[in-house]
């Protein structure tokens, strides 16, 4: 969330970033949050006033005991101040509560390099990787061609846990492992470290790393229970350093993990939805970065250009576009997403996402650094290194033969005992 004292002496550019993010419906925030803030520290001084006081009628009675005087006035008029002093914590604790639900509503202020759109439909295009292949025959989708290679049983999934859910096995349960393994391999030679993260999350923990309000819908929780299994690694990775300071020296911080990953919504339903592009549960290598404000937009091009690398050793035409004001996630200042190459329909289709939140998600999560002398907000990073039901369907497209076998990325082949999926006699 932003800053209460950034929105006080900054009110005119909170309301500009809520318009160019086409969000003016919420303007009237920042006017009650300046509203608010002058209450609070109206509350704040009475009780700074008061406490003061106690003090000195403290001191005043101690002084008049030790000269045998009396004292019943100043007792009698310190005896009201606890009472008083209540009062004013709860009004304090009211405003305070009042200000925070009006700063998690605000959305991060953009990068100044952030393009301006509505929507989706006005994302540049940064650039293109890769040469689609030219195939000269007619692609099955990737769900129907999993089910005839018997590497998939979407049917089954259906019957086991609803729609969303599918078995996978074989060939294709192998290369999802292979796809996790080697994405974790990458990183870590890129300087990360692995982290095994908790798969279920508090509410208050959630809360800290996301609009709670925006992802309730999101999100599975657990019955009769304070726990929600997590949408992606992203939120208990930041949530791992909740309330810690950091020292400057261990900047930047690179974490990753794989993990499953648990999400209600699935998409539109269609052709392709019967398969792994959208589903309830899915396997993702995810990327987190703790930095310094100063150096966070130049490691956001960084790790960009780490899963650049990545899609281009699995020899996966892909694009890069940067997401406009308008399509921006309320966390996010700035933000890529990879959209790899989907010859059957002729699409590029997103498949991760590379986003700078500053300091956004770190004062939430009070995670700060320290230099010795000052102390302040980390910013946090966070990318998708793979997500490996949408990297499957790439690949199963990509490197779809027309005898109906699938070959497999030569990165991959030594983490398998197998260099392309035949169909079965």
């Amino acid at each position: 969330m932003l800053d209460i004292k950034f929105i006080v002496e900054n009110p005119s550019e909170v309301k500009d970033n809520l318009k160019k993010r086409f969000k003016g419906d919420k303007v009237w925030m920042v006017d009650e949050l300046l509203s608010d803030y002058e209450t609070f520290k109206k509350f704040k001084k009475q009780s700074d006033d008061l406490r003061s006081k106690r003090n000195k009628l403290s001191e005043e009675i101690n002084k008049l005991k030790k000269g045998k005087k009396d004292a019943k006035k100043q007792i009698k008029e310190s005896s009201k101040i606890p009472s008083e002093l209540k009062t004013l914590e709860e009004d304090l604790n009211l405003i305070n509560e009042e200000m925070r639900k009006k700063l998690v509503q605000l959305p991060n202020m953009l990068h100044e390099s952030v393009p301006i759109g509505k929507d989706e439909s006005k994302n540049p295009e940064i650039k293109k990787v890769g040469k689609p292949k030219k195939i000269a025959f007619e692609l099955k989708n990737h769900g129907e061609l999993a089910e005839s290679l018997n590497v998939a049983n979407f049917d089954a999934g259906r019957k086991a846990a609803g729609q969303g859910f599918n078995y996978i096995y074989g060939e294709l349960a192998q290369l999802d492992n292979a796809l996790q393994r080697y994405g974790v391999d990458f990183l870590i030679k890129k300087g990360f470290k692995l982290v095994v993260p908790p798969m279920l999350l508090n509410k208050k923990t959630l809360s800290g790393a996301v609009n709670f309000g925006d992802f309730e819908d999101v999100v599975y929780k657990i019955e009769n229970e304070d726990l929600y299994l997590i949408g992606t690694a992203e939120h208990p990775l930041a949530a791992m350093l909740q309330n810690e300071t950091l020292n400057k020296k261990d900047l930047p911080l690179k974490l990753c993990a794989v993990t499953p990953c648990f999400r209600k919504e699935i998409g539109s339903r269609g052709v392709d939805t019967k398969g792994l592009f959208r589903m309830h549960q899915f396997n993702k290598v995810e990327q987190l970065m703790l930095t310094t404000p100063e150096n966070s937009f130049k490691q956001l091009e960084e790790l960009e250009k780490l899963t650049e690398e990545f899609f281009k050793s699995l020899e996966i035409p892909f694009r890069v576009i940067e997401i406009c004001s308008g399509d921006l996630g309320d966390k996010m200042a700035k933000q890529y997403d990879i959209e790899a190459w989907f010859p059957r329909k002729k699409v590029y289709r997103e498949v991760t996402s590379a986003g700078n939140c500053t300091d956004y998600q770190a004062r939430k999560l009070n995670i700060r650094f320290t230099d010795g002398n000052d102390r302040r907000f980390v910013h946090i990073l966070n990318n998708t290194m793979v997500a490996t039901s949408r990297a499957m369907v790439t690949i199963l497209e990509n490197f779809q033969q027309k005898d109906g076998s699938v070959k497999i990325p030569k990165v991959l082949h030594k983490y398998l005992n197998f260099k392309e999926i035949k169909p079965k006699k």
